[in-house]
């Protein structure tokens, strides 16, 4: 069973909106059709970054990666990951129609100092 992603207050975010799953033919003489097979966008991408955090917060990020079986299990995003947005903005990044998120790849821990770290993780938003 999945775990919610801690409510924490990422220093920066990125994220790359889904794409429409559609194909994309090309005849010999060059001309281009289109096919659409879907109406839900898939692929979401969401970059996080927490700069200058203390070791038990470093702890909670790695503990839900661990309990996550690291890429395999799905989870749901708190809101706090997308304070200081507007409401439509986050309409459209936090939790669209049926898309869950899951790690791209373990967190990366660069070790400030003493107590002090920045980890950064990458998510992807797949239709559940």
């Amino acid at each position: 069973m999945s775990t919610p992603f801690p409510s924490l207050k990422p220093s920066a975010r990125e994220i790359t909106l889904g794409t429409y799953p559609t194909k994309t033919y090309r005849a010999l003489s060059g001309a281009t059709v289109k096919r659409s097979f879907g109406n839900r966008p898939h692929g979401y991408q969401l970059e996080l970054e927490f700069r200058n955090i203390n070791d038990s917060v470093t702890e909670q990020i790695l503990e839900h990666y661990t309990n996550n079986s690291g890429g395999f299990t799905r989870f749901t995003l708190p809101e706090t990951l997308f304070a200081g947005m507007s409401d439509t903005l986050q309409s459209y990044t936090r939790n669209p129609t049926g898309i869950q998120w899951e790690y791209a790849a373990p967190p990366s821990l660069q070790s400030v100092q003493s107590d002090i770290s920045t980890v950064k993780i990458t998510l992807l938003g797949e239709l559940s």
